[in-house]
């Protein structure tokens, strides 16, 4: 080391307690990046192997020397830096690519299976592994499907859902061999399309949002016969058989925003809990039990999309502009928004966190990129292209269970992405 070079003195701390070392100051040269701390850390640490380190000051991810970062923030090298380090990201890999006949409008893993689902403009969804087999066709809707989620699953079969612009909610069962697929039952109700599902951890509840500005509540378990609600809504009536399809009616009905709503998703330890956005710029906190809106938190923008981490307990939005926006569904503040993440250039149209980290989820754009993010950086960690970066084909949907990154849209092509978090 040039002992001319110009040092200051940082602290190194980390929230992995297993990468932890003392923080008491040590002098570093300004010159090192993160390559030259990690390094360091390394050292501390005892490791014959070395491990990449991610550092961050003041909320900011390390991309350049602490040189030039003193300089941007008009420090001098008396100050003390704290930096905070955790193992990198890698950024994600491509891995496979699905082709499709019309855009794809949904995609979902199964966690721990290594199967995805996608939902298409031409009315179908589909089951696929990552061999890019497509196991199973599920044709019911007379729309094109906009949302599909995975159900309950035992030794032998998996229940799967799918909302349509038709209006339907509709229930299948696949078996475990991915031989046959069966039509369960259609939840009927909504009077405008079905826009965003999603099911309870426990796998006994599914809610869906819809156009005509309601959320409905299901149940997941099959009927034994049709059902419908009668006109004092009561009760339920047998009614007649129309079709072999059996018809099941919602639990409850949750009312109170204004126009379409476009998303919804279940708190992750409480089942009775929904989160939502719709184009009356607001997400809401639902109790499904009491029917009632427990806070209302407004935003500027229309609400695309909504995810809930039970790691960190924020909801992360994303909206008819370029900002990802992150709340705490615990504040009745009803306009604070916790971070405001920005770097697409389009419409944000889907968020999804990881399902393995508190700090990371993705999020997907009309801009036609896929970004990943790390709530302890403003910037995005890494940007993918989701299709023909020329030709800015829209990405509709994605999704991330820790291990695999899912992408949709108007290229036509499931994308899968390896990831390790």
């Amino acid at each position: 080391m040039d002992v001319d070079q110009e040092q200051i003195q940082v602290r190194l701390v980390s929230r992995q307690e297993k990468y932890a070392v003392p923080d008491s100051a040590i002098l570093v040269p300004t010159s090192f990046k993160r390559f030259g701390l990690s390094e360091i850390v390394n050292n501390l640490l005892g490791n014959e192997k070395p491990i990449p380190f991610d550092f961050f000051l003041d909320g900011q991810i390390l991309r350049t020397s602490l040189a030039q970062y003193l300089s941007e923030q008009r420090l001098s090298t008396e100050n003390t830096l704290t930096i905070e380090y955790v193992e990198s990201t890698l950024p994600p890999t491509p891995i496979s690519a699905f082709e499709h006949d019309d855009w794809i409008s949904s995609v979902k893993a199964h966690n721990g299976y290594d199967l995805f689902l996608t939902g298409s403009y031409d009315n179908m969804t589909r089951l696929w592994n990552t061999s890019g087999e497509c196991i199973a066709t599920f044709n019911g809707h007379t729309e094109p499907v906009k949302c599909v989620a995975f159900g309950p699953s035992n030794d032998s079969t998996r229940v799967i859902f799918s909302g349509s612009l038709d209006s339907s909610l509709l229930a299948w069962t696949v078996c475990q061999k991915l031989s046959q697929a069966r039509e369960l039952y259609e939840c009927k109700g909504h009077k405008g399309a079905v826009e965003s599902i999603a099911v309870d951890p426990r796998k006994d509840y599914i809610a869906s949002a819809s156009n005509d500005s309601t959320i409905k509540i299901w149940t997941t378990a099959e009927p034994e016969d049709d059902e419908e609600v009668s006109t004092s809504k009561l009760k339920r009536r047998k009614t007649e058989k129309k079709s072999d399809r059996k018809v099941k009616t919602n639990v409850s009905t949750l009312e109170g925003h204004v126009g379409a709503v476009n998303a919804v998703t279940f708190d992750g330890a409480e089942s009775n809990i929904v989160y939502s956005g719709g184009w009356d710029h607001s997400i809401r906190s639902w109790d499904t039990e009491q029917q009632v809106n427990l806070v209302t938190k407004n935003c500027e923008k229309v609400v695309l999309d909504v995810d809930y981490s039970s790691r960190s307990r924020l909801i992360a939005t994303g909206h008819a502009d370029t900002v990802l926006r992150l709340w705490d569904p615990r504040s009745e503040d009803g306009a604070n928004v916790k971070l405001a993440l920005r770097g697409h250039s389009g419409w944000v149209s889907s968020v999804s966190w990881s399902h393995v980290s508190e700090y990371l989820l993705c999020s997907g754009s009309y801009d036609a990129t896929v970004r990943v993010w790390d709530i302890r950086s403003k910037g995005p960690l890494y940007t993918v292209n989701g299709g023909d970066a020329s030709s800015k084909e829209q990405i509709f949907s994605v999704d991330w269970d820790g291990q695999f990154l899912l992408s949709g849209g108007q290229d036509k092509k499931l994308r899968i992405y390896q990831t390790k978090a």
